[in-house]
């Protein structure tokens, strides 16, 4: 308990935050499969989230590496800092980070807690999708000084992305990569139709066209949302410079169904997900309408 209190007072004192004077103005609030978050209260009305990395996930040591960690802070709070732009206060507003091999952390803004699918009815779920949809489509408009695309990473002081190449000699590498792994798979014994599914994986690899790149975020799961009088929040992103579109895409495909049917993975399992599949389609649908806003071409790629 002393350990966790000098880091926490080391995190707010190296990040211009007043340190706690007392034990009980901290708890923890919950632990993912990298880090740990505590909750630390300030005052009545300032409340903010410290995480730090955890040593093990998911059975494995996890190592010290410097440039994947600044690469992960930077851009995660890149990302806040342009979505803030496109709407005020969807993401945390106060926000830092501190890597070092002796203590890491970051720190930002409590939003609140994670959306409970139980309390969320269908109608709620599409309302929410629809803002969601809405704010990813407006991202997409967002101009970037940024080189590169895909994953995001930290050098030399500043933000890019890892890949160089062009879009179009990527996309040919992933559809090698996306036949090679269904010839894999075509012959596994599994209860599927592979003749069907082998004409829509190449209808849509075939139809694939070059991308203009966003800024975007590929992990808005259920435990990022976080809802508060109405209005959907997101926190802890995972942002990248690809195409916006195939990662609306993405969103509607984990709602329909990754989320609900792989529900026993090791990350998901506690969330039972399969429980609130008609929420989940709702969110699908809902962000669906807002991305696309009536556009048969946006809805089609």
């Amino acid at each position: 308990m002393e350990v966790i209190f000098n880091k926490v007072n080391f995190a707010l004192e190296n990040s211009g935050y007043p340190r706690l004077h007392v034990k009980t103005k901290y708890e923890l609030l919950g632990e993912g499969a990298w880090h740990k978050a505590y909750l630390v209260k300030l005052s009545e009305d300032h409340a903010l989230v410290i995480r730090f990395p955890k040593k093990q996930a998911y059975g494995r040591t996890v190592p010290f590496d410097r440039q994947e960690l600044l690469s992960e802070y930077a851009g995660n709070g890149f990302y806040y800092q342009q979505a803030n732009m496109v709407r005020p206060g969807i993401c945390p507003e106060e926000y830092d980070f501190h890597v070092d091999s002796a203590l890491t952390y970051t720190i930002e803004s409590y939003m609140g807690k994670s959306i409970d699918l139980s309390m969320t009815d269908s109608y709620l779920g599409r309302n929410y999708g629809i803002q969601l949809g809405e704010f990813y489509r407006k991202m997409d408009d967002v101009k970037l000084n940024l080189g590169g695309f895909g994953p995001i990473k930290w050098k030399d002081g500043k933000l890019e992305g890892r890949n160089k190449e062009h879009p179009l000699k990527l996309m040919a590498e992933e559809r090698r990569k996306f036949y090679s792994g269904w010839e894999r798979l075509k012959d596994a014994t599994l209860s599927f139709d592979p003749s069907s599914i082998e004409k829509k994986l190449s209808w849509c690899l075939e139809n694939r066209s070059a991308f203009s790149i966003s800024l975007t975020n590929q992990d808005a799961s259920p435990e990022n949302l976080i809802i508060r009088d109405g209005n959907v929040h997101l926190i802890d992103s995972r942002p990248v410079l690809y195409s916006g579109v195939a990662s609306a895409g993405g969103f509607v495909n984990n709602y329909k169904t990754l989320f609900p049917t792989y529900f026993q993975a090791p990350r998901y399992m506690r969330h039972q997900f399969h429980i609130y599949k008609n929420t989940l389609h709702a969110l699908a649908a809902g962000f669906e309408e807002g991305y696309t806003d009536g556009s048969a071409d946006r809805k089609k790629h």
